[in-house]
């Protein structure tokens, strides 16, 4: 196997955070947008720099610790209210929802796990999907509570241990792009 240049890492994190923002950041849900409606697209920058220096810092902090399942699921908890905080004018209703900072986390740590930056993650990224193939009743855009994110993390790994899997391995497994499923 190769080894990785800096350059060749640097390019392949902005690329995974490039996905990353896509995949936190797009709803198809009208009631819960991420951005308040009157947030013009150009005035997203200030807050897409924002979150890509939030992104950096999970790579630095999941990649060199061991992160126990308490301070992940605080840490998401403080990515909401930070975010929430620095970002109030450009946020629907001026909060940055848990269920969307657990996406924007998990989703991240998915990323960064598949390209080998980072070890396995302990949760993953719960959407739309990954919620109608479980049968569970999180909705990842309106959620704003801890509580729910934790239930529905208990779930997916009952599920996910009735197949002998981690859940990060149930979900890489499990997940498939809806348009997938028509091909």
């Amino acid at each position: 196997m190769m080894t990785m240049t800096n350059n060749k890492r640097r390019f392949l994190s902005y690329e995974l955070g490039l996905l990353t923002l896509k995949a936190a950041l797009s709803t198809r849900d009208g009631e819960y947008p991420i951005y308040d409606k009157g947030s013009k697209t150009y005035q997203r920058s200030n807050a897409k720099r924002v979150i890509r220096d939030l992104l950096a810092e999970i790579e630095t902090k999941y990649s060199q610790n061991n992160i126990s399942e308490i301070e992940h699921v605080d840490f998401i908890a403080e990515v909401a209210a930070n975010l929430s905080n620095k970002l109030t004018r450009y946020l629907h209703n001026g909060k940055f929802r848990v269920g969307v900072a657990q996406k924007l986390v998990n989703v991240h740590l998915k990323y960064l796990w598949t390209a080998g930056f980072c070890p396995e993650p302990l949760h993953c990224p719960i959407d739309g999907i990954i919620r109608d193939i479980a049968g569970i009743g999180y909705t990842w855009t309106q959620s704003d509570s801890i509580e729910e994110y934790k239930a529905a993390i208990a779930d997916l790994k009952a599920i996910a241990g009735t197949k002998g899997q981690t859940l990060a391995q149930w979900e890489l497994d499990t997940f498939r792009r809806r348009e997938d499923e028509e091909l």
